[in-house]
């Protein structure tokens, strides 16, 4: 018997570290493609002028400034000649632009690259932190400097110098190429994407593939990882806030009639933050896990290349980091609380709102059923705010077109290890989901974890090296999913 446990343990531990060594394997090598040709310095001056134009979102879309994305729709014209010579281009509410490139055979579904033409605004009182003015476009010999730089009027422009770069080559795609600039993706994208979607709706178009802005080519994603891992959102999050609000006894602080709202409605915040919804560990983080194992020394590979067994241990550890944290569940966070009007009343209503990044595994009703059940208090009020969204569907990570935008990096970034990941921000991908199955979201941006904070922060930058990686990812994505 005991041989026989003694030989039943050898073989699992064979088996495992076969899987092991096979997970290293996993991802077939892919040759370097050819460069397109391209004036990388005359891009970037390009690059540096369309940072001039302040496309600023404010939260209040009705202080869009219109003539600055009317300068730079002007400018795009001027700026790519074949583009807007071989491609129609109509402008969708006034400030978005949707490009269509005909494809030679009209019974291939189109494909779609999109990005966004609006910027954040500068904090004020930040301007003089920055070494660079943010809307100067400043040019150094490594970087760009300026507002969009990293999110993203890179990525429209990348997407434009990839297209006439093509058309310069007499490229002549199969199928039919769109490209879509919404213009207010920083504050939801209801007047931009939504609009060109609903338009593309209406039209009876479905795309066989989309691409939108996303999760960038991460240096040192986690600690132990050897090579950079480009991470493709296949979903994203949904949103909901949850107004909860509890009526009770008021009255003069000197005769309490007992528990106040302000004290009950905060137990059942309490109980509500320490009953978390359970984390998922589905199949599509199992294969993040085992396609960014192959960059990991062998310890860690083991790991990875075994979830069967490890995945309880990994769910608990990643549980510990908030940003994996964010990725394995839907986020409970408390973020406004309200009550009381003067130091001696007791007040008679207490308030406060709970935003939810709802992981593709629940929903909004499964989340407001649990924020019920969690407090445990039916005296409590929970009522949705505006705004709910529900997440995304889930793309396929086995079809042709992840391959093909799968191949289309590694031959851009041949270091990396490509993994399928949940993207727990929003993006103008959500207005989209009407027109196509296989949407994912990925923005060809070298980043190391010091460079993160520079998005939507003080002194944005890109490399130019990177600039012209991007473009030459964006001419590979049409040729993979065009040729």
């Amino acid at each position: 018997m005991l041989l026989f446990l003694l030989g039943s343990l050898v073989l699992l531990l064979a088996i495992m570290i076969f899987r092991t060594v096979q997970l290293s394997a996993r991802e077939p090598d892919v040759e370097p493609s050819t460069p397109l040709p391209v004036n990388l310095d005359e891009a970037t001056q390009r690059l540096s002028r369309a940072i001039q134009f302040k496309t600023v979102s404010q939260q209040d879309a009705s202080m869009i400034d219109g003539d600055e994305f009317h300068k730079m729709h002007r400018f795009l014209a001027k700026a790519f000649p074949l583009v807007h010579e071989k491609l129609s281009r109509e402008t969708v509410n006034h400030y978005s632009l949707l490009y269509r490139w005909e494809g030679k055979n009209p019974d291939l579904k189109p494909i779609m690259l999109t990005c966004h033409l609006d910027v954040v605004p500068v904090e004020p009182g930040t301007e003089a932190d920055w070494d660079h003015p943010p809307f100067a476009g400043a040019i150094t010999d490594e970087h760009i400097y300026g507002r969009g730089t990293m999110d993203v009027q890179s990525g429209v422009m990348a997407i434009l110098e990839a297209t006439e770069a093509l058309l310069q080559q007499g490229y002549e795609p199969e199928r039919t190429v769109y490209l879509g600039f919404g213009h207010d993706e920083e504050i939801d994208g209801e007047f931009g994407a939504s609009e060109i979607g609903k338009l593309l709706q209406e039209r009876g178009i479905e795309m066989e593939f989309l691409l939108d802005e996303g999760l960038p080519v991460v240096e040192e994603l986690i600690e132990g990882i050897k090579s950079p891992v480009a991470l493709v959102a296949v979903a994203e999050k949904g949103y909901l806030s949850l107004e909860l609000s509890l009526t009770a006894e008021g009255g003069h602080s000197s005769v309490p009639q007992g528990t106040t709202s302000i004290a009950r409605l905060g137990k059942a915040l309490h109980r509500l933050e320490n009953t978390p919804l359970p984390a998922k560990f589905d199949a599509h983080l199992t294969a993040t896990f085992e396609a960014i194992g192959t960059g990991m020394p062998f310890y860690l590979r083991f790991v990875m290349a075994n979830l069967w067994l490890f995945k309880g241990l990994l769910r608990r550890f990643l549980a510990t980091i908030p940003a994996t944290n964010a990725a394995i569940r839907t986020t409970t966070a408390t973020t406004i609380f309200e009550s009381g009007v003067k130091e001696n009343l007791i007040p008679t209503l207490a308030r406060a709102v709970v935003n939810f990044r709802i992981h593709p595994n629940d929903s909004v009703e499964s989340v407001i059923a649990h924020v019920k059940k969690a407090i445990g208090d039916d005296a409590i009020k929970v009522e949705k705010l505006f705004g709910h969204i529900e997440p995304s569907p889930v793309s396929s990570i086995t079809n042709t077109p992840y391959r093909q935008l799968s191949r289309a990096i590694r031959e851009i970034f041949p270091e990396v290890a490509v993994a399928p990941s949940l993207m727990v921000g929003a993006t103008d991908a959500r207005h989209y989901t009407g027109i196509s199955r296989n949407i994912y979201r990925f923005f060809p941006l070298r980043a190391e974890q010091s460079d993160l904070d520079r998005v939507h922060g003080t002194n944005e930058r890109l490399s130019i090296q990177n600039y012209g990686e991007m473009i030459q990812f964006y001419a590979r994505v049409i040729r993979n999913t065009t040729g």
